[in-house]
């Protein structure tokens, strides 16, 4: 009976949802909050590095070999942003932005959005993409929005509101990467500072309720 009990008890646990996506549409994978949690805490001691390649540079968190590992972001030559959660040199999820198009979530799973209307354009799951044919598909967006004091959201929007994951530019400087939900910032994330270092942790509303400093080596 325990071992049944337990079971069914780690199937409800791996059905939770994240609060960074309630919505109708799933358009990415996205874990529990504990399993942030585990994330954070494996990554919490690695420093952040300013790392150059022939390709471009990455600003972010790195393991003891200099493997991208963490939370970081990648501006490769050609002015294309990767931002998001890296594990071994790869994105785990995060947001891509490039040319004519935004790509959020993982390399295998992930919504695409065009940057001229903002709307979403498809779905591709393993390699195959669907088409949102359905109503709930027209309340995504990926949008910018610019705030009286100079900030600036870029990201995902639903119902109008910013609610997924996106990018905070400070307008002094510096960027806040995460998730939002109903126009609140809620959930895991990293503030970029000017000073190439970085805070990680959980926030709830504009204050951290967790901090993780992460000075850059």
């Amino acid at each position: 009976m325990t071992r049944i009990f337990t079971i069914l008890l780690v199937a409800v646990f791996m059905a939770l949802p994240s609060r960074a996506q309630d919505t109708p549409l799933r358009k990415y994978d996205v874990a529990p909050w504990s399993y942030e949690h585990v994330f954070v805490d494996y990554v919490k001691d690695f420093h952040s590095h300013l790392i150059n390649s022939n390709g471009g540079q990455y600003v972010g968190q790195a393991d003891n070999r200099y493997a991208l590992y963490g939370y970081g972001q990648y501006i490769n030559d050609s002015g294309d942003i990767v931002i998001g959660k890296f594990r071994q040199g790869e994105l785990m999820q995060g947001i891509t932005l490039g040319k004519d198009n935004a790509t959020v979530g993982s390399k295998v799973f992930y919504c695409s959005y065009s940057l001229t209307s903002g709307k979403l354009q498809y779905i591709s799951r393993h390699g195959g993409r669907e088409l949102q044919e359905v109503a709930d598909s027209t309340d995504y967006s990926f949008m910018s929005q610019t705030f009286a004091n100079g900030d600036r959201y870029v990201g995902e929007f639903y119902k109008g509101k910013r609610h997924g994951l996106g990018i905070y530019y400070y307008a002094d400087g510096g960027l806040w990467y995460g998730s939002f939900v109903n126009d609140i910032r809620c959930g895991f994330g990293a503030w970029f500072k000017l000073d190439n270092d970085m805070v990680i942790g959980l926030w709830e509303g504009e204050d951290e309720r967790r901090r993780v400093y992460v000075p850059l080596r």
